[in-house]
């Protein structure tokens, strides 16, 4: 179980177990996990980044308070120190500044330590209603990055037809941040992988007044694929699988492993958000029937069918 969140401090990575620290700090996770205990660092990984938002919106709210503060000071310190006959006034411009600043700083550092939410939203909550399906003498093959849509993961950037707009300029980045091997008891192995596709759009565009405006929109196109990999070649219900299917949102694949034919089943979500980008990520309901559907749609052997 997550503990509950805590005020952030400097000394809070103490907290956590080494393996939970050392995910933080990369922000990422690899290796071969055993499932329980893959569950508990997630779990460790959520509350930190949970602590971690809230004073991400604290430090950003102290920060423009205090800038506002700084800007004020300005005319306060000429009424006042007019008033009084002295320039002690005129300190609080600095002191605001340099309060201003230090928040600033706080912020860009939290940010810099964020986490992407779709590791808690749907990869945590899907791995917990699978924890039957998964055999718990194997371990779970694991490569994840959560640091979301930074420099190193830009695809492009480039201006783009403004339509009503005067100008506007999109950055896309490609982030195929996790892939998971899960190992079935009934010696299936089911791969799971998320991509994303992160467009920001910087709009330049002119106000109800007349004055010129920026603005940052997001838009989040979200890919989750499952695999079924069965041990040995079977036959697949095929045609029932792609009835199933919402050819709206998913796409059904049969694919060639080592000649033995597997299923795969791909769906697709859309969010958008203004300023930052999205914290939406799938339901993870959603994906586990994904693997649901391809496990019904498995048909045995001959040599096993009763």
């Amino acid at each position: 179980m997550t503990k509950p969140a805590q005020p952030y401090k400097k000394t809070s990575l103490e907290q956590f177990t080494p393996e939970a620290q050392e995910a933080i700090r990369n922000r990422a996770i690899t290796g071969n996990w055993e499932l329980n205990r893959l569950i508990k660092v997630l779990g460790e990984l959520a509350h930190f980044d949970e602590v971690n938002e809230k004073a991400t919106g604290r430090a950003l709210g102290w920060t423009i308070g205090f800038f506002v503060l700084a800007f004020l000071s300005i005319f306060a310190g000429a009424l006042l120190g007019e008033a009084f006959d002295t320039n002690l006034f005129w300190l609080l411009l600095p002191a605001f500044l340099g309060l201003a600043i230090h928040r600033l700083l706080r912020y860009r550092k939290c940010k810099k330590m964020d986490l992407i939410n779709d590791f808690r939203i749907c990869l945590r909550p899907a791995l917990k209603d699978l924890a039957h399906d998964i055999n718990p003498e194997q371990k779970i093959k694991v490569q994840m990055d959560l640091s979301g849509p930074v420099e190193s993961k830009k695809k492009s950037k480039m201006e783009i037809p403004p339509g009503s707009y005067i100008k506007v300029e999109e950055t896309i980045y490609e982030d195929p941040w996790c892939e998971v091997r899960l190992p079935l008891v009934d010696g299936t192995t089911a791969v799971v992988e998320f991509d994303i596709t992160w467009h920001k759009l910087d709009v330049k565009k002119r106000g109800s007044r007349g004055k010129i405006k920026w603005k940052t929109k997001w838009r989040k196109e979200c890919v989750a694929r499952a695999t079924l990999m069965p041990p040995e070649s079977i036959q697949w219900k095929e045609d029932s699988l792609r009835e199933r299917a919402d050819s709206r949102l998913e796409k059904v694949k049969m694919v060639d492993k080592d000649g033995v034919t597997c299923a795969r089943m791909e769906r697709f979500w859309k969010f958008k958000g203004g300023g930052d980008a999205p914290g939406d990520a799938p339901p993870s309901r959603e994906v586990v029937g994904l693997l649901l559907r391809l496990h019904s749609a498995m048909v045995a052997p001959p040599e096993v069918r009763s």
